[in-house]
């Protein structure tokens, strides 16, 4: 009976997320643990928000076991992990924080990456005349799965879709998903060089700036917030326009305008593109008369935080920045003045900071943050995003554009 015993614990000798990586050796078995990847000749620890086996993250967990935590477990209620594939983050992230700028959309079970559900082929798709009638059909491409030739393909068939996308009768939703859809693949890619990455990004703004003309032409009052980009038009008469974004929200204040129309807001996030210590997204505004003629505008954007910003980590200085994403080059403007007759003032019975940065004019983008974290200073692989940086064995380099 003891030998019966001791076979059958012999057998089970491991439990789910017990497993290191480094002791798979083949691609397979390291890839089938779901926490680690194949850098092509070893099995790695996978970043966190990439991770999908929450076991690993748990108490005990192979990636939980103190004093070397190197994910937790986010435990959320079970809707949300029918939305978002995201079991684990970074200690450095509060407990049980679902960080929105590394969310992460559940993959579709249905669909294909390589063509639509009628079975017209991406190559196909890009050799046929545009017509009203293939747009659902588009929409039908499942972009969660492609690999990065795939997904270069099908920013090319929005591309050409654009003039139609501007008077689709369907609503723009399937547009906005999959715009985040993109943004997500190229945030998690890890096989595109900079030569590779920086024109599918470009494709991508031009997608976004075809929604953008889109909601101009609809002309309705809107808002819509994705993990890594965000959009809001609202009419020039409301005097005020908002979006919110990781731990702060951005408010738009301005009090006379020359002619009726509209504030488009356009916010997305740096993270993805390798950016590390922003405080805020950016944010792009663009003001238009109801002709879609543009305007000038003189405003003010209030920042609000929940949090004394001048503390974290440690006491630093802020500095107000413009942003070109053409380029996905920043400009330093100037530092932003703390206390109570500076530009930033933390409340202590509302426990907020507001940032009020006035006056601004419009196209321009802008964002707050403390110094940029160099690439070389970047510690953490899932930080080091091209095409900023580039993440190279065990270390963060600077990525020549």
């Amino acid at each position: 009976m003891i030998i019966f015993i001791s076979a059958i614990l012999n057998v089970v000798n491991s439990f789910v997320g017990d497993q290191t990586c480094s002791s798979q050796l083949t691609q397979s078995n390291c890839q089938n643990l779901g926490y680690c990847f194949w850098d092509g000749s070893n099995c790695q620890v996978e970043d966190c928000y990439k991770i999908d086996e929450i076991a690993a993250c748990r108490t005990n967990g192979v990636l939980h076991i103190p004093p070397s935590i190197i994910c937790n477990a986010i435990e959320m209620e079970s809707y949300y992990y029918q939305i978002y594939a995201n079991v684990c983050n970074d200690p450095s992230d509060d407990p049980n924080e679902l960080v929105q700028h590394y969310i992460r959309y559940q993959e579709p079970k249905s669909g294909f990456p390589d063509k639509s559900s009628d079975g017209v082929t991406l190559a196909l798709w890009n050799t046929l005349f545009p017509q009203y009638g293939y747009i659902s059909q588009i929409y039908t491409i499942q972009i969660l799965k492609q690999n990065m030739v795939q997904l270069d393909q099908t920013l090319d068939i929005y591309i050409k879709y654009r003039s139609l996308f501007l008077y689709d009768t369907y609503w723009t939703y399937d547009q906005e998903k999959s715009i985040s859809y993109m943004f997500q693949q190229l945030r998690d890619d890890t096989t595109l060089i900079n030569t590779n990455k920086k024109p599918m990004i470009t494709k991508v703004w031009q997608i976004v700036d075809n929604l953008l003309e889109r909601f101009r032409i609809i002309g309705n009052n809107y808002t819509a917030i994705y993990p890594l980009y965000s959009i809001s038009q609202v009419s020039l008469s409301r005097q005020k326009a908002e979006l919110s974004g990781h731990k702060h929200v951005a408010t738009f204040k301005w009090t006379q305008y020359l002619y009726n129309g509209y504030v488009q807001l356009l916010g997305y996030d740096l993270h993805q593109f390798g950016f590390v210590g922003q405080l805020t997204q950016v944010y792009e505004i663009n003001v238009y008369e109801s002709g879609h003629t543009p305007l000038s505008l003189t405003y003010g954007i209030i920042f609000t935080f929940p949090y004394d910003i001048t503390l974290i980590p440690v006491p630093q200085l802020i500095y107000l920045y413009s942003f070109n994403k053409a380029t996905l080059q920043e400009t330093l403007i100037r530092q932003l003045s703390t206390g109570a007759f500076g530009d930033c003032n933390y409340d202590s019975d509302t426990k907020k900071t507001t940032c009020q940065i006035y006056p601004l004019s419009v196209n321009t983008q802008y964002f707050i943050g403390t110094t940029l974290t160099t690439c070389t200073s970047i510690t953490k692989r899932y930080q080091c995003k091209q095409p900023r940086c580039l993440w190279t064995g065990s270390i963060c380099t600077n990525n020549v554009p």
